[in-house]
Parts: structure tokens; C-alpha cells; sequence
């Protein structure tokens, strides 16, 4: 299926293929929208019925977002509604954060992810990334193969030890 601007999940204006269709495009963070598939959408798409039945635009989606973030008491909420959003929806997670970037800069990165890191285990919502350890020596090609995105932009490579400057705290 090919999805067109003014149409499907777009990049830039520019057509941009989509091998996946139905389920699996709500649950691709890099394809979701959320509700603001229109009913040509989703019929193209195979996800007419996966949806609740009406279109709300990004900029409601926004709005949404927003009143949620601001219900939660401690930026270490903040921070959980933000990257719980990006795990769903990516390109309505930068929309919210480009819509006012000094003040969500300071909970997706320092201070809150310091925070984040060392609440590693309470904040863990869905890995991001591949975590290859000393203990996979013998297995790191079948590792590698297991990676599901094929256009690798950028590989970091840490021994966890100078993320951030935060030392070893989990990240």
C-alpha cells in the first residue's frame, strides 16, 4: 500500500511506503496517529473498526495530551506520559514537545531522565533499543539479526558508565 500526503502516515510531503496494514500499523509508533486516521485511511489500511469510530485531528490529540500531562503531580509522571506517548504515537510525541520545547526539555532529558534512569525499573514501560551485554559473546550476530528496522540512521555504542553523566544508573 502506498499512502500519499494529505492521506496516509506521510514523510515531508513525499508518498511513503507501508508494508504493514491493520493491527500492526496501531501499534507502530513510527505510523500511528492515533485518531487522526481519516475513514480513507483506515479503510486503505485495514484498521476501520480498530479505532474508536471518530477523527480527532493532531491538534486535538495536542490538547489531550497536554491536559493529561499537566493532571500529573511529579515530573517523574511527566516524564512516564511522555515517553508512554512516544511509544504509541511518534510523530504526536515531537508535536507535543516542539509546541513548547523549554518546558518539556527539562523532563525528557536533564534533570527528570537523571531521575528516570535511576528509576529505571518503575519507569520501564517498553524496551527501546538493543541491549547487548559482555555475557552475549557467541550470540551478537543473531542479536543483531533480530533488530526489526532495516534503515539504521545511527548506532551508540556505551559501556554505561558516562550516559548523561549520570554514571551506571541503568541507562
Amino acid at each position: 500500500c502506498s499512502c500519499r500526503a494529505g492521506g496516509s502516515p506521510v514523510s515531508r510531503g513525499r508518498a511513503l511506503a507501508v508494508k504493514k496494514r491493520g493491527y500492526d500499523i496501531t501499534r507502530n509508533p513510527h505510523l500511528n496517529k492515533g485518531m487522526a486516521f481519516t475513514l480513507e485511511e483506515r479503510l486503505q489500511l485495514g484498521i476501520h473498526g480498530l479505532l474508536p469510530p471518530c477523527f480527532l485531528s493532531q491538534d486535538v490529540q495536542v490538547l489531550r495530551v497536554m491536559k493529561n500531562y499537566e493532571n500529573k503531580s511529579s515530573d517523574l509522571d511527566k516524564y512516564i506520559v511522555l515517553m508512554t506517548l512516544q511509544d504509541r504515537n511518534e510523530k504526536l510525541f515531537y508535536r507535543v514537545l516542539t509546541s513548547d520545547i523549554e518546558r518539556f526539555m527539562p523532563i525528557v532529558y536533564t534533570p527528570t531522565v537523571g531521575l528516570a534512569c535511576q528509576q529505571y525499573g518503575l519507569a520501564f514501560r517498553r524496551p527501546r533499543g538493543l541491549f547487548i551485554t559482555i555475557h552475549d559473546k557467541g550470540h551478537i550476530a543473531t542479536m543483531l539479526n533480530s533488530w526489526p528496522e532495516e534503515n539504521i540512521k545511527a548506532i551508540v555504542v556505551t559501556d554505561g558508565e558516562r550516559i548523561l553523566g549520570l554514571g551506571d544508573l541503568g541507562s
